[in-house]
Formats: structure tokens, C-alpha cells, sequence
């Protein structure tokens, strides 16, 4: 018999679908981000951005998802409060399955359902525990990464591990891609490989320490400094700027009516650079590039509809 099976992530994220369609999902809960607090934008800036959401009907949002399915939606904006705990407890899941949360489980809520809570952490545990293993995958240029499932303990991604599987990140591999590969195929897997086997799973005891820093997430006012453009090779920047294309502001944003449009990384040349100022952004024949030490990495303008909308209502 398959187990009752409740899911904890942000999002309509990529394990979402495929447990939904393998297995009996009993209920779902969304974890707020961070910054799921309301910020400080004027009423019409923020009238024009629920519009523009409700007007795009492509856009898959998980709470719609799951209640399209009449499958329990809880929103977690409080942590691991007595209302959360009340609620897991009413719906009584076998097994509780965590991807994306935006702080960790309390023992109240993981040790509830019978088979334990299990997370899917997007690293090779012990090595990147934390909240943003893939940043620091690519900062790093660790060219070898992986995903871990494990059972959620009151520690950061210490519990005993049950399955891994490694995968090698091509130089210059973009985060939705390699993300894809890694949850949406391998990550998936081990958790349908979890679910299909929850009565006789093996465990491996962490060591108490990781071989590698905390995996923390990056504050606003360090994005500016965390390259090192006058030592780094451009293999490294460019790798770094390419996997993190969609939300690192290492190099100055596009301007003018185009303010709040985010660069594509291109492609990058070696070449003669002494002319120009290192990091600083350069627009010659109709291209954008930015400069290092031994080249340029070009960059191209990644158009998006709705945030010239939003800019405009500011």
C-alpha cells in the first residue's frame, strides 16, 4: 500500500507534479521565502503586479495546483507554530517529503508522520549544507555536484542519508538547466525510488562535520564584491556569471528604460583587454560586454514584459 504522502516546498516546484501523479498526496504545504513580508512598494505598484499575474494564464502557481486536486493546501508563513503542528497532525501523513524551504523544520512537525520527514538537498551531503548549496557550487567551480535525500534531524542537513547520485557540471552549464537535470530528473527519482521503497530504506550516519563551509545565502550588499575580477581567470567569472545569470548583481544592470532587465551571458573571447577597466560594462558594435583581466564575456539583454511594467509603476 502506498504511503500518505504530504509535501513542504515554495512553489509549483519540480518534485511537485511527478509525487502528485506517482503517489497519494494528502496534503501539501507552501514554505513563504525569506522575504515573504510586504514590501515597502506603492499600492499601484503593487495593484500592477497582481494584475499582470492574474492575466498570464499560463502561470502555474501551487496553491490553484493542488486545490485543482482537492488536495489540502496549508500556508506556512508562521514556522513550525501550533497551527501548523495541528494541521500535520489532522491530516496525519505517513511521510512527510521537504524540497525549498526557507527555514528549517522543528521537531514538532518532522517528527509526526510515522516514517519519519525526508529532505531533498541539492548537494553531495555531508559537503555544502545550508540554504544555497548551488551558489557556492558555482563559486567554487566545483565542476561535480549532486543531490542527497536524507531524513530531516533538529540539525542543518545532518540527518542520516538514505540515497545520493552524482553528476558532472559542463563549464559554463546555466542553473535552470543544471537544476532541471539535477531535481527534476535525478532528484525526483530518488524520491519516487523513496516512496516506492518507505518500509526499507537504508541510512548512512553523517559525519558531524561538512568539508565544506556553510552553505549560507548571500547578503544584498556583498554581490557587488564577491569577484575577485583581478586575480579570477575569465573561465571562472564567466562560469560564475552564466550559473547565476538570474539573480547575482555582480555587474552594473542595464539603464534607461530598460532599468530592471537582467543580462543573458553569453558567450566570452580571450583577448587583449589593457584598454578598458576591468569589470566595468563596454558597449562597441552593437555589443554588450563586460571585462576581465584576459577577455570580454558578452552579454545580451534578457527582455521580460512584465518587469518594464513594474519599473514603470515604481
Amino acid at each position: 500500500m502506498k504511503p500518505k504522502v504530504m509535501i513542504i516546498t515554495m512553489g509549483l516546484s519540480r518534485i511537485v507534479e511527478p509525487i502528485v501523479n506517482n503517489h497519494q498526496v494528502v496534503g501539501v504545504i507552501e514554505c513563504a521565502p525569506r522575504d515573504g513580508k510586504e514590501s515597502k512598494k506603492n499600492i499601484f505598484y503593487k495593484l500592477t503586479k497582481f494584475l499582470y499575474t492574474k492575466i498570464k494564464s499560463n502561470e502555474k502557481i501551487l496553491k490553484s495546483y493542488v486545490q485543482s486536486r482537492d488536495i489540502p493546501y496549508y500556508y506556512m508563513d508562521s514556522g513550525s507554530d501550533k497551527s501548523l503542528e495541528n494541521w500535520v497532525k489532522s491530516i496525519d501523513p505517513d511521510v512527510i517529503i521537504v524540497f525549498s524551504m526557507s527555514q528549517l523544520l522543528k521537531e514538532n512537525i518532522f517528527k509526526i508522520p510515522k516514517y519519519g520527514t525526508i529532505n531533498l538537498h541539492p548537494a553531495l551531503l555531508p559537503s555544502y549544507r545550508g540554504p544555497f548549496p548551488n551558489f557556492w557550487v558555482y563559486f567554487n567551480m566545483d565542476r561535480k555536484s549532486g543531490v542527497t535525500v536524507h531524513y530531516i534531524d533538529s540539525g542543518e542537513d545532518s540527518g542520516d542519508i538514505i540515497y545520493q547520485e552524482s553528476y558532472e557540471i559542463p563549464l559554463g552549464m546555466k542553473s535552470p538547466v543544471m537544476l532541471d537535470h539535477a531535481i527534476g530528473t535525478l532528484g525526483v527519482n530518488l524520491l519516487l525510488k523513496v516512496l516506492d521503497n518507505i518500509e526499507e530504506l537504508p541510512r548512512e550516519v553523517q559525519p558531524s562535520n561538512s568539508p565544506t563551509l556553510r552553505a549560507r545565502n548571500i547578503k544584498d550588499e556583498e554581490h557587488k564584491n564577491l569577484i575577485e575580477w583581478k586575480n579570477w581567470k575569465i573561465e571562472r567569472i564567466w562560469h560564475l556569471l552564466r550559473g547565476t545569470e538570474l539573480w547575482l548583481n555582480s555587474i552594473p544592470s542595464p539603464r534607461g528604460i530598460y532599468r530592471g532587465q537582467r543580462w543573458s551571458v553569453e558567450q566570452f573571447e580571450k583577448c587583449d583587454t589593457s584598454r578598458y577597466k576591468v569589470s566595468q560594462l563596454y558597449k562597441e558594435d552593437g555589443q554588450n560586454f563586460v571585462v576581465c583581466n584576459d577577455g570580454k564575456i558578452y552579454l545580451d539583454l534578457n527582455f521580460s514584459f512584465k518587469k518594464f511594467i513594474l519599473n514603470i509603476v515604481r
